[in-house]
């Protein structure tokens, strides 16, 4: 995605020199239209018990910023499972980007999300594998256990259909610019364009949980 390469480089330089000392550094103040953005207005939760923050990942399979992002993500989620909850939603803001998230949606109608999320990342990124039609897809699927025809089934199913619609107008709603967007609360976005580091971006993620659950 446009404006995503950069930034990817600058995420494994990142990884490559280390992000510990940056997460240790004592918590900046992190400023609205600098570090993250407000969502105006802001938009309804979806929260699994009461007094949690819902946290929501917006992603593409096809953006490599986001392959970088993912273990931290992972590990930050984890360390905050007792108070956020936590789900993923593919952004949709070209058609491009429709193809990878019917996939995703065909993945968690089977109910296979959990299995197929990172050895997907995986293929396109680091076994420089194209996803970019079917078959491919049902390869893929078939090597991760899901039957071809369940596969294609749910590929093209109605629930894949507008579950993409869903995602395109919550994009919109959202006001994303493309992938990675991490939405807290549905009234605050991040994205690499504000932040320099992976562990930049952990540390915001921090304050405005702190915030939303403060509030």
């Amino acid at each position: 995605m446009r404006g995503r390469a950069d930034f990817s480089l600058a995420l494994v330089l990142c990884l490559v020199l280390g992000i510990a000392g940056a997460q240790a550094a004592a918590p900046p103040a992190f400023q609205a239209g600098v570090h993250y953005q407000l969502i105006d207005p802001p938009q309804p939760v979806q929260v699994s018990a009461k007094g949690r923050v819902e946290v929501v990942e917006l992603l593409w399979y096809g953006c490599r910023t986001c392959f970088v992002v993912q273990p931290e993500l992972r590990r930050w989620v984890e360390r905050h499972r007792a108070m956020i909850t936590f789900r993923r939603m593919p952004a949709i803001t070209n058609e491009q980007m429709i193809f990878l998230a019917r996939a995703f949606y065909a993945a968690q109608a089977l109910g296979v999300v959990e299995r197929i999320h990172e050895p997907l990342y995986a293929a396109i990124h680091r076994h420089r594998r194209r996803m970019d039609n079917e078959e491919a897809l049902v390869a893929f699927f078939a090597e991760q256990g899901v039957d071809p025809a369940a596969f294609r089934r749910a590929f093209h199913s109605r629930f894949t259909a507008r579950k993409v619609r869903q995602a395109r107008i919550m994009s919109r709603r959202y006001a994303i610019q493309g992938a990675p967007s991490i939405i807290i609360d549905g009234r605050y976005r991040v994205d690499p364009s504000m932040v320099h580091s992976v562990g930049e971006m952990m540390a915001v993620l921090d304050f405005l949980i702190a915030r939303a659950a403060a509030d």
